[in-house]
Formats: structure tokens, sequence, C-alpha cells
């Protein structure tokens, strides 16, 4: 699989992708997704609902509300929660979760038990995010990152929501290493003097959404990226990014090369399992 894309006033991206047993797309109903996702309309924030004087931490969207939670990671966790949300007839419709070094975000999606439609009753969601916090905080240690929920805008797509919020959370200050046989990343920064360019390259062990997470998490970090070359063979994956600062700079001290490297490391790590 090789992908490359280029930006300069406008952009023009080709990918070449195969299905997950390696054969060509053929389906008709996935091509037709794929453009629908992919098309002008794919992110319309026309379908959120929200309500006057919605608390932080929660939104509606369509028939479902949005729960989003931050917290140190432990044993049960999860169980506490959602034993919470049952116990204000609140429905779990789907859930997304990502741990890493210690820490869990979660995107919760639920509805009103009875009406299978979205809560948007003030007191009813205020009584709810006060029980959750006093179940995710109760877990906090002393002088560790406090338990908190965040706000989602507009209908952000949930992988990218948790790389937003584990970044905020600062993740990778402490990134944990993946035990296993695995490829451990790579990533070393150089300058482009010819074109002034930073070139990120990235070699590590393939897998899906890999690129997804990267630019994630450089757009998050306010890197524009210009060129790219994106090639997989077998288990091993090699990516090159030629970035720079929103603000036109290159990255050109070493604190801030470190800091992008352990940030691509994070991300690269949050979606493997341990």
């Amino acid at each position: 699989m090789k992908h490359s894309f280029d930006s300069i006033f406008h952009i023009l991206i080709v990918f070449h992708v195969t299905d997950q047993q390696g054969n060509k797309v053929t389906d008709s109903k996935t091509i037709d997704y794929i453009e629908k996702v992919l098309g002008p309309k794919g992110h319309a924030a026309s379908s959120q609902n929200t309500w006057p004087g919605k608390r932080v931490g929660v939104h509606s969207l369509g028939d479902h509300t949005s729960i989003e939670i931050i917290a140190r990671d432990r044993p049960g966790l999860l169980s506490e929660i959602s034993a919470v949300l049952a116990d204000l007839h609140f429905n779990v419709v789907a859930a997304e979760a990502w741990t890493h070094n210690r820490r869990i975000a979660c995107v919760l999606y639920v509805n009103d038990n009875e009406t299978s439609r979205a809560v948007d009753d003030p007191e009813r969601l205020s009584a709810m995010e006060e029980q959750l916090n006093l179940v995710i905080r109760g877990s906090e240690q002393e002088n560790e990152k406090v338990a908190r929920t965040s706000l989602s805008i507009g209908s952000t797509h949930v992988d990218r929501r948790l790389h937003q919020m584990l970044f905020a959370d600062r993740d990778y200050d402490a990134v944990s290493k993946v035990d296993g046989s695995g490829l451990e990343p790579k990533i070393t920064v150089e300058h482009c003097e010819e074109k002034g360019y930073s070139v990120i390259s990235v070699s590590c062990e393939d897998r899906a959404k890999l690129m997804f997470d990267i630019v994630c998490t450089l757009t998050d970090m306010q890197y524009i990226v210009f060129h790219a070359t994106i090639t997989s063979s077998g288990p091993h994956a090699s990516q090159e990014y030629f970035i720079r600062h929103k603000d036109g700079c290159t990255l050109d001290s070493e604190g801030e090369k470190e800091r992008v490297i352990k940030c691509l490391e994070a991300a690269i790590h949050r979606r493997v399992s341990e």
C-alpha cells in the first residue's frame, strides 16, 4: 500500500487501498459509504442537537447523549460508571475507551431507557455528571492529574476526540512501551533546507489507522502537512511527513523535536493492546 499527497494552493489526495484481506474493494455499499463520509457533507454539524445551558462534558447528538470521561484507570472503573448510568435509567448504546499510561479516556453514547431518545433534561444531566465525578475522582491519588470531563465540539470523529482528550491530559509525558514482538516506533526529525520543511520519519509495525493517528496528532500540535509519503510492506510501515508549524516555522529547537517524537510515540501506542 502506498499513499502520497501534496498541498500548495489546493489538495489532491489519491489512496490506493485494499480491504483487511488485501483484496480490492468492489462492494457498492462500501464504496458509497466511503464517498458519503469523505464528501462535503460527511461531517455536517446540522445533526447536532444541543440544549440551553448544557453541561461541560455532555452533549446531545441525534438520538444519543454523549459523555466524555478522562480519569486514572483502575480495575472496575467502567463497571462502576455503567452502574451509575443504569441507576439513573440511562441506556449505554455504544462506548469507546482507550487506556494509556494509567489514564483512561472514554466516550459513551447513552439515551433514555424508556424513550430511547437523547436526554436533554438539565436536572437529570446535572445529577448524572455529579455522580460520575464522584466515581472517577474517588480513584485519584495525591499529586495525580485530576479526573475530569471535557467538551466535544461539533460531530468530531470519536477516535479523533480520544486522541485530543489524551493529548490534553499529557499522556505523552511518560510513554509506556508496548511489550511484544512488534517493532518499536523509530521516529526522527530532520530539516530540509532546500524546501524549508521539517521532515518527520516514522518507521514502525504497520496496523490499521496508523496514518490517521499520526496526522491527527500533528494537526492537534498545530502543524501543517505539506507533503507525505506512506508505504507499507508486510508487517512494516514507513511514513515521511514534510511539515511546518501553522506560523510557517520549522522545528528548530531540540526541545520541540523531542516533544513531537514523544507525542507521536504516544499516538502510536494508544490504540495498541498491551
